[in-house]
C-alpha cells in the first residue's frame, strides 16, 4: 500500500504544482534518491528550476495541525545538497492537499510531521513562483558560467 499511497502523492503533487501554468514539473523517476520532482518555472527567459521530494500520506494531520509524514535527516541533508532551492512537500492523498517546507539547512533530527502553513494553492503557488526566481535573479550564477574556464 506503501508504494500506491507514494504514487499517488506525486502524481497530486505534479497536477497541484502545475494549476496556474507558471511551473513544469518533471518527475525524476525512482534512480533519483535524494528528489522526486525537477521543477521549472514557466515565463522567465532564463531557466530557473527547484527540487522536490515529496513524501504523501493517507493519516492526516496530528492535533497541532501538521502533517503526519517522515523524511529522515539523511533524506534532508542530501536534498538541501543541491545549489538551488529545495523543498519537502507533503502530500495528503484523502484531501489532495500539498503543503511545502522550504530545506535550506541541514538537520539532526528527522521530520516526522510537516507544518501546513504553506498549502500549494493559487496565491502561494505565485509566492513560490516569486521566491524561486528572486534566488536566482540574486545569484551570481551568471557571471560565473560567463568567466567559467573550462578545459574542455
Amino acid at each position: 500500500m506503501t508504494n500506491e499511497i507514494g504514487d499517488l502523492g506525486e502524481a497530486i503533487f505534479s497536477v497541484e504544482i502545475s494549476r496556474d501554468y507558471t511551473f513544469r514539473p518533471r518527475h525524476l523517476g525512482e534512480k533519483w534518491p535524494s528528489s522526486d520532482f525537477y521543477v521549472e518555472l514557466i515565463g522567465p527567459k532564463e531557466h530557473f528550476f527547484f527540487i522536490v521530494q515529496v513524501k504523501a500520506t493517507s493519516r492526516g494531520c496530528d492535533r497541532k495541525g501538521n502533517l503526519k509524514v517522515k523524511a529522515t535527516s539523511n533524506k534532508i541533508n542530501e536534498l538541501n545538497a543541491y545549489y538551488c532551492p529545495t523543498y519537502l512537500a507533503g502530500v495528503e492523498v484523502k484531501s489532495n492537499s500539498v503543503y511545502l517546507m522550504s530545506v535550506n539547512r541541514n538537520r539532526r533530527k528527522m521530520v516526522s510531521n510537516l507544518p501546513t502553513r504553506f498549502l500549494l494553492d493559487k496565491e502561494n503557488r505565485t509566492r513560490l513562483f516569486n521566491e524561486v526566481k528572486s534566488f536566482w535573479e540574486k545569484s551570481d550564477l551568471k557571471k560565473y558560467k560567463k568567466n567559467f574556464k573550462h578545459s574542455i
